[in-house]
């Protein structure tokens, strides 16, 4: 399954592509406000595209070409999309932003990020290591922030979903945070 990063300077620019597209099936993964967040979480993906604005706060559209996994694909917003300064790989879209334009490009790129409706989602089955590290990682919340276990669980559940990332990953940095 293909991840959506959508990265761009103001949020709620963001926000607006992201409800749109979830509104046409499509799950983006996350919103980024600069291109090192984007890349730091391209890196713990497979594969998937990276839908940025007409400029990145941190650092050229070259050089974050260079950086980004070959699985990864740059969708880039833009005014003007015959600018040098774009990769003449990534595929670029001329603002105002056409949704149907962007849902085609995305479609042709990412074929398997399209949400199936009637998909049967079987719960993942966690081996000995992971669950060690969500046991830990709840035990250090119910020291640290007193709560009981499940509290501990049902937080460690949520911030997994609000950031995108498996219980295993948040369980991982809440232990990374309290050594």
């Amino acid at each position: 399954m293909g991840s959506i990063i959508i990265t761009m300077r103001k949020p709620e620019n963001a926000q607006k592509i992201s409800g749109a597209l979830k509104k046409k099936g499509f799950r983006p993964d996350l919103i980024c406000s600069s291109a090192a967040d984007a890349l730091s979480e391209c890196c713990r993906r497979d594969e998937g595209v990276v839908i940025c604005g007409s400029r990145l706060p941190d650092m050229s559209f070259l050089e974050f070409r260079d950086c980004l996994p070959g699985t990864f694909r740059i969708i880039i917003l833009s005014g003007n999309v015959m600018s040098d300064e774009y990769p003449a790989d990534a595929v670029k879209l001329s603002l105002p932003l056409k949704l149907a334009e962007l849902v085609s490009v995305l479609e042709r790129e990412m074929p398997v990020v399209r949400q199936q409706e009637n998909l049967n989602v079987t719960k993942p089955v966690r081996n000995a290591e992971e669950r060690k590290y969500i046991d830990r990682a709840k035990a250090v919340l119910m020291e640290k922030k007193g709560m009981s276990e499940p509290e501990a669980y049902r937080y460690l559940q949520k911030s997994s979903m609000d950031n995108s990332n498996s219980m295993v990953e948040t369980a991982q940095m809440i232990l990374l945070l309290n050594l």
